[in-house]
């Protein structure tokens, strides 16, 4: 208990902060009254100040009192829209368009736009000229990276307020900068947007489409066949991300224009998420528990689901969320509270929920469901917590569990022995990255993650099966039909979490089936996809943790791979050679393109009575620190041997995972996103053919379609998604 001097002397404080408070607002409201009775009696002289010549005694003292009240509220932290010098300014001259009458809001008050004058209109159109039309075009209809202001509706609100505030501010997250203009050319600025505005094509919000949304398992089979559509988290089944369109070539790709943006309410500053393109519709998760449709053509909002998420969750980065799923009409995405959703496609509604794993932990779901029959596959994130990890199938109709794969394999469970003591239950491996799938052989395969904790190997002695490594298993039944561990018993966070790329090769004079895997790890690997047969493997970045492969393809450790509680430099660091952003395969060209970092880190880890929980979850053991800048590289390899054919030094900027997947095309080029620019490769050479910059962070790769027969690309950047086409 407090003693009783100490609760005088808070209690007169508090009596003195009080006091203080109403002296300072009757000041302000004295001072506001003062003026309007000054305003009041000495009209002769002062009504041009606020445009009253001809008003009624009545009328100009509701205007000036307005404006007291106004001074008041903004005196008591209630106008945070606007700074004392734009509330003087805004209010004081009749020109400025300012009606303040009691009950209005600032939003409603503000009318510039209808009140000013030719001189000022053609003064705002003159800044936007010349300091807007390389985003927004000449006539406002849309630029490179901006979207078109001849339209009847505004993302931000259509006021001038909401104008006006835009124009000062910027948007963050995008390409849209602060303007630096004093306040009369804001307005003026404002008063020409408006203009926009009003030409635009359609004044009417036009009704949503009906949709007929209808998506069969002989479809998803077919996935990339069409040029129309994007049915996968990675196109097609085989995770090519590729696409056969050829319209943009290296010779036209620099005309590339934005057709529209789409920009979100989300609280992440990023989007993570690959959209499905189906029958001219875009079904995106914007963030976690955030899904739309949208219109192909024009990006607008056809509907929107919104799904609250627990504020307590243990998560391990954020609110992601990497895409969405479907069949017949229904859109599947995973919660980070951990249940499976079954969204209407064609009105948004919720068919159905389950719980695919407690939240409780450090479960979450993060990656793109796969439907693969009708099942609906899925995996779980929160390797860095206490988790067991699995992967699961659901069906589709009715979300019962039809099976389940336990990564990290318990008592009786093949691979057990893996794990040398209890460690198994806490050990991690997560399956938060989109697999592929062969529907000749019924073979599913995903990457599993790290095992827990990361860093202390010690605690968890074995190879820790299945854990950084790829498990192929009969899609029907979940059973495995062979594994393949790319880091045994892994101290250096080395996460298999890639999207599998299946190819046929022709390999020592014969044509193999194989899956081609550039791993966290540094090597590059092509397996036997039937068999699970180790046929290449091949560093594609600096590596010195392993001196190479066995003919088995187990790595030969270095001296450095063992890491210490004084710490040891190694390479790749700890985003590694490749992280979970895919790569694209041409097969035309042979090539696999990869995008790529060269980094090292100086890894530490705790001795085994040290290691905890942490207060918030997390069971890492030590972690690491960043050797320097990394350097992100785009690669062009052989999809045979490894080989490298080319290298492009991507754009830097932001942190060293601010970087994302690829697409590659029939027509020559290699697109990705690095540094908050958006950029396209000749396939042959990497020469960069074409750049723009986008102003937010990128991770989800672009992707390709068509609409009307012309080809777009579309691709997200901070809190927007952009589609650009000649």
């Amino acid at each position: 208990m407090n003693p009783p001097e100490y609760t005088f002397v808070q209690s007169r404080l508090r009596m003195r902060s009080r006091r203080w408070k109403i002296v300072f607002s009757a000041v302000v409201l004295l001072i506001g009254m003062i003026g309007a009775a000054g305003m009041f009696w000495h009209l002769d002289s002062r009504k041009w100040l606020l445009g009253l010549q001809s008003a009624s005694n009545e009328r100009i003292w509701s205007v000036v009192s307005c404006r007291a009240r106004l001074y008041l509220q903004k005196a008591e932290g209630d106008v945070s829209e606007l700074s004392w010098t734009e509330l003087w300014g805004l209010t004081l001259l009749p020109e400025r368009g300012f009606h303040c009458t009691e009950g209005s809001s600032l939003e409603a008050s503000l009318q510039y736009s209808s009140s000013a004058s030719d001189d000022d209109r053609k003064a705002g159109a003159r800044i936007f000229h010349e300091r807007c039309t390389g985003c927004h075009g000449t006539d406002g209809s849309g630029g490179q990276v901006a979207p078109s202001l001849t339209r009847s509706e505004y993302n931000h609100g259509d006021s001038d307020l909401a104008i006006y505030q835009i124009l000062r501010d910027g948007i963050p997250g995008t390409a849209m900068p602060s303007a630096g203009l004093p306040l009369r050319e804001l307005l003026q600025v404002t008063a020409y947007v408006k203009i926009l505005q009003a030409h635009s094509s359609d004044d009417k919000t036009p009704e949503a489409p009906v949709l007929d949304i209808q998506v069969s398992s002989d479809r998803l089979r077919n996935a990339g066949a069409k040029t129309d559509e994007w049915l996968t988290y990675s196109g097609s089944y085989n995770g090519w991300r590729h696409t056969t369109l050829a319209e943009l070539t290296p010779a036209n790709v620099a005309q590339l224009r934005t057709r529209w943006t789409r920009q979100f309410d989300i609280d992440e500053h990023l989007i993570e998420a690959t959209p499905l393109v189906i029958d001219g519709v875009i079904f995106m998760a914007a963030d976690a528990g955030h899904v739309l449709a949208l219109d192909a053509k024009t990006g607008d909002v056809i509907w929107e689901y919104k799904r609250p998420i627990p504020a307590d969750l243990e998560l391990e980065y954020g609110h992601a969320n990497r895409g969405l799923a479907v069949y017949g009409s229904t859109i599947f995405f995973g919660s980070l509270d951990g249940y499976l959703v079954a969204l209407n496609a064609n009105d948004g509604k919720v068919i159905w929920q389950t719980l695919v794993t407690n939240p409780s932990g450090g479960y979450s779901i993060t990656g793109a469901p796969l439907v693969i029959n009708r099942s609906v596959i899925v995996g779980i994130a929160g390797g860095e917590f206490r988790i067991r990890g699995f992967l699961a199938a659901y069906d589709v109709s009715t979300g019962r569990q039809q099976w389940k794969f336990n990564t990290i394999p318990g008592p009786g469970e093949f691979a057990h022995e893996t794990w040398e003591n209890d460690a198994w239950q806490t050990g991690g491996g997560g399956t938060w990255v989109t697999g592929s799938y062969d529907p000749a052989t019924d073979l599913l395969y995903w990457g599993v993650g790290n095992p827990a904790p990361a860093f202390s190997g010690d605690v968890r002695p074995g190879d820790n099966l299945f854990t950084s490594s790829v498990i192929a298993l009969h899609g029907s039944t979940g059973k495995l039909a062979w594994y393949f561990q790319f880091t045994p018993h892994d101290e250096h966070d080395r996460d298999a979490a890639q999207t599998p790329v299946l190819a046929d090769l022709w390999i020592k004079g014969k044509v193999r089936n194989v899956i081609c895997w550039p791993n966290r790890n540094g090597f590059y690997y092509v397996l036997d996809r039937v068999t699970g047969e180790f046929l290449t493997g091949v560093p594609f970045v600096e590596v010195d943790w392993a001196t190479g492969l066995t003919s088995e393809g187990r790595p030969i450790l270095a001296n450095v791979t063992k890491v210490s509680m004084a710490g040891r430099r190694t390479r790749p660091g700890i985003t590694g050679g490749a992280n979970w952003q895919n790569p694209a395969f041409d097969q035309n060209r042979g090539s696999i393109f990869v995008p790529a970092t060269e980094s090292s880190s100086v890894f530490t880890k705790l001795p085994p009575n040290k290691v905890r929980i942490g207060q918030r979850g997390p069971f890492i053991g030590s972690g690491w620190g960043q050797m320097g800048a990394a350097t992100r590289k785009v690669l062009a390899l052989d999809a045979v041997t490894g080989e490298q054919k080319w290298k492009y030094n991507s754009p830097t900027g932001g942190t060293d995972n601010n970087y994302s997947g690829l697409l590659s095309t029939d027509g020559g080029l290699v697109f990705g996103a690095s540094g908050e620019v958006f950029f396209a490769l000749d396939a042959e050479t990497g020469r960069e053919a074409w750049r723009v910059p986008l102003g937010g962070t990128t991770k989800s790769a672009p992707i390709s379609f068509t609409v009307d027969g012309r080809q777009l690309i579309v691709v997200a950047a901070g809190r927007a998604l952009y589609a650009f086409a000649l």
